[in-house]
C-alpha cells in the first residue's frame, strides 16, 4: 500500500462514525420517534440525506484505498 491509500483508509474508518449517527438517528426520527412529544420538523429527513453523503464519501475513499493498480 502506497501513502495516499493508507491515508484514504485511515479517513474512510473516521467518516464511518458520523455518517453512521446520521444515518442512524436520520431514520429514527424520520418514523416519528421524537424524546420532546413535538412533531418531526424538515430537518431530520436532512439528517438522513447528509448521512449518507458521508458514508458515500467513505466508500469512495475504500475504493481509492483498495484498487489495484494495473500491471505494466
Amino acid at each position: 500500500m502506497r501513502g495516499g491509500q493508507i491515508a484514504a483508509l485511515i479517513f474512510a474508518i473516521l467518516l464511518l462514525l458520523p455518517g453512521g449517527c446520521c444515518v442512524f438517528f436520520g431514520f429514527v426520527f424520520l418514523h416519528g420517534f421524537n424524546p420532546e412529544g413535538h412533531q418531526s420538523s424538515e430537518f431530520y429527513p436532512s439528517l438522513l440525506l447528509f448521512g449518507l453523503g458521508i458514508l458515500a464519501v467513505a466508500v469512495l475513499l475504500f475504493w481509492v484505498a483498495f484498487r489495484r493498480r494495473p500491471l505494466r
